[in-house]
């Protein structure tokens, strides 16, 4: 997990870097600087990136692994004793438990199965990111539902749809534009 925390740092001070102003090619091979709105654009993109990062690892990796691969991957993290998860999340417990409910029965919430969600296609069910962006503030995370803001929706969102590279990270994600962000994955390049 701290490699992909690295390697997530390391993407945004390199898009830092890059997008720190100064001169940038144009197609006709000329040199000009790059302009204010498109830098900070990027900058932006970038700042959301690593917001949702932050709340990814927080409040995601345990389920859907540090990489996104799911639940396999999320299970591997854990000491192998620990690989039975139904021996501490009751499968027919429900998704969320008080304290009085967890003491009582010494397990916790329901799993469920956990997506992977770096896979374009596990994702092309919501259809576009304001489907994904309401059923992950309504649900997410398990063992809490709602208990983060609309904004951190947003950030982890976006980051998610980075990991599936649904999105490139040139502009940050919006609430009023969630509903024209299909979800498929982008065709491969030539």
């Amino acid at each position: 997990m701290l490699a992909i925390l690295s390697s997530i740092l390391l993407l945004s001070l390199v898009l830092t870097a890059a997008t720190a102003g100064g001169p940038s090619n144009t197609p006709e091979g000329g040199r000009t600087t790059t302009t204010d709105g498109a830098s900070q654009r990027v900058h932006a993109a970038a700042a959301q990136l690593d917001r949702g990062a932050e709340i990814y690892a927080f409040s995601c990796t345990t389920c859907h692994g540090a990489t996104g691969a799911g639940f396999a991957e999320a299970r591997a993290a854990f000491p192998a004793d620990h690989y039975d998860c139904i021996r501490c999340h009751g499968p027919r417990n429900p998704p969320q438990m008080t304290p009085e409910q967890i003491e009582l029965s010494r397990t916790v919430f329901s799993l469920g199965v956990a997506p992977p969600l770096a896979d374009a296609d596990a994702l092309a069910r919501f259809g576009n990111a304001a489907a994904l962006f309401a059923y992950v503030r309504a649900t997410m995370p398990r063992w809490d539902p709602g208990r983060l803001d609309d904004d951190a929706y947003l950030d982890v969102t976006a980051f998610v749809l980075h990991l599936a590279g649904i999105r490139p990270s040139d502009a940050p994600l919006r609430f009023e534009t969630l509903s024209t962000v299909p979800l498929s994955a982008p065709p491969p390049q030539p």
